[in-house]
C-alpha cells in the first residue's frame, strides 16, 4: 500500500523508496498545486485581460481592509512581488485607467488607489474567480479547507 507521499513522488517518475525524503514529497505537492492552481486561475484572469497578480493587486485595494492607506510598497509585500514587477504592474493598470497613484516621497511610497473602473472590473471578475475557486476546491469538505489553511500557515512562518 502507498503513502500519500509515495504517490507523489510517482507523479514524477521517482522511485519513493530511493528517495525517502517525505519533506520534499509535501514540499513538492504544495509546488505542483499551486502551479496548477494559478494556471487554471490564470485562464479566467485572462478573458478580462489581467494577470493574477493585476487581479490581486484590484481586489486588495478594493476590498483591502487598509485599502485607503496602501503604499505600493506595502502592496508588493503583500503581493510577493518584487518592487521592479510591483511598478510595472502598477504602471500597466494605471495605463488602463484600472488604479491610480497618489504621490508619496517616491514611487514606492505613492499611495494607490483603484479607480471605478478598476471597481467594476473586480465586480465583473469576481464570480468567475468565486466559481473556479470553489471548483478547485470542491473536493475538500470545510474541515479539510481550515485544516488546510492551519498547515499552510505553519509553513508559511516557517518559510
Amino acid at each position: 500500500m502507498h503513502t500519500a507521499l509515495e504517490g507523489i513522488f510517482e507523479e514524477l517518475g521517482f522511485d519513493a523508496r530511493r528517495v525517502q525524503l517525505p519533506e520534499g514529497a509535501a514540499m513538492y505537492a504544495l509546488a505542483r498545486t499551486y502551479h496548477l492552481v494559478m494556471r487554471r486561475m490564470a485562464s479566467v484572469y485572462k478573458r478580462f485581460g489581467l494577470s493574477a497578480a493585476s487581479f490581486n493587486l484590484l481586489v486588495l485595494l478594493q476590498r483591502g481592509r487598509d485599502a485607503s492607506s496602501l503604499t505600493q510598497q506595502a502592496a508588493g509585500e503583500r503581493l510577493v512581488v518584487s518592487p521592479s514587477d510591483m511598478t510595472g504592474l502598477v504602471d500597466r493598470l494605471e495605463r488602463r485607467g484600472l488604479v491610480r497613484r497618489v504621490p508619496g516621497k517616491d514611487r514606492r511610497s505613492n499611495l494607490l488607489r483603484v479607480t471605478p473602473a478598476g471597481c467594476r472590473l473586480v465586480e465583473d471578475v469576481w464570480p468567475h474567480h468565486a466559481q473556479e475557486m470553489k471548483r478547485l476546491a470542491g473536493r475538500l469538505s470545510a474541515q479539510d479547507t481550515q485544516a488546510l489553511a492551519r498547515i499552510v500557515s505553519r509553513l508559511r512562518q516557517a518559510a
